[in-house]
């Protein structure tokens, strides 16, 4: 009777452990996941270029209008609807290693239910159209 309840406490203890451990390779496996191909695809070879670029992304409550403010993300050109106000006050975070910023906007679309597609609009830069 007394090994039953010792193998309880075990249990009881190792939970928060086994729960910590299932959440870490639960995200690990999300930031290895690679955007699909047709995510943000561009006719200009620029922007390709720059989606296609590996770095490490971290940041932490970051309106989504800041994006290119933060390291990952500067030099974006982007648009948000203008009647879609909860994507301009919504706050986004994001840590991933060796990503490319395709792949880290990905992520956000899935963490965050947003749609992002890239615009080509001709004389002017091609810029990333962010809605929810």
């Amino acid at each position: 009777m007394t090994s039953t309840f010792d193998n309880a406490k075990r249990i009881r203890r190792l939970r928060p452990a086994l729960l910590l451990l299932v959440i870490s390779l639960a995200i690990s496996c999300a930031t290895t996941m690679p955007a699909p191909q047709s995510f943000l695809n561009s006719t200009d070879a620029s922007l390709n270029q720059w989606l296609d670029t590996r770095l490490n992304v971290d940041f932490a409550e970051v309106r989504v209008m800041h994006l290119p403010l933060t390291d990952a993300f500067a030099g974006m050109k982007m648009a948000i609807t203008r009647a879609d106000a909860p994507v301009e006050s919504l706050r986004v975070t994001l840590h991933a290693d060796e990503v490319t910023r395709r792949q880290a906007l990905w992520l956000l679309t899935q963490k965050y239910e947003l749609r992002m597609t890239a615009e080509n609009v001709p004389g002017h830069p091609s810029y990333i159209s962010i809605s929810k």
